[in-house]
């Protein structure tokens, strides 16, 4: 099964995004997303039947991480007197879904 990147694709990502690209970078991305599919697809094609897994993907790779230590956090009020709009407990951003435009 062969997923089609295509202009039409990038320009949906860009919307989302929000973002402009101009129409060399779109080419690029739609460029280098097919390669980055296709790529994707001959992973998920390969045989890996009675392959053993390497040590990376398995329990004994996480040995040498540290134990989770609880620490202290940010003091709120610090912290939300620095953002450029807060309330007393929260961050307030812009709106980005269900806006008019889509």
């Amino acid at each position: 099964m062969s997923n089609k990147i295509d202009r039409d694709v990038v320009h949906h990502l860009e919307r989302l995004a929000r973002i402009d690209l101009s129409p060399d970078e779109v080419e690029m991305i739609t460029e280098q997303l097919g390669r980055i599919v296709g790529f994707v697809e001959k992973l998920q094609a390969a045989n890996v039947e009675g392959i053993e897994p390497t040590s990376a993907m398995s329990h004994e790779a996480t040995e040498h991480v540290r134990d989770d230590v609880v620490t202290s956090s940010l003091d709120r009020a610090v912290v939300l007197g620095q953002a450029p709009d807060a309330t007393q407990e929260y961050f307030r951003v812009p709106r980005v879904i269900g806006k008019a435009d889509e």
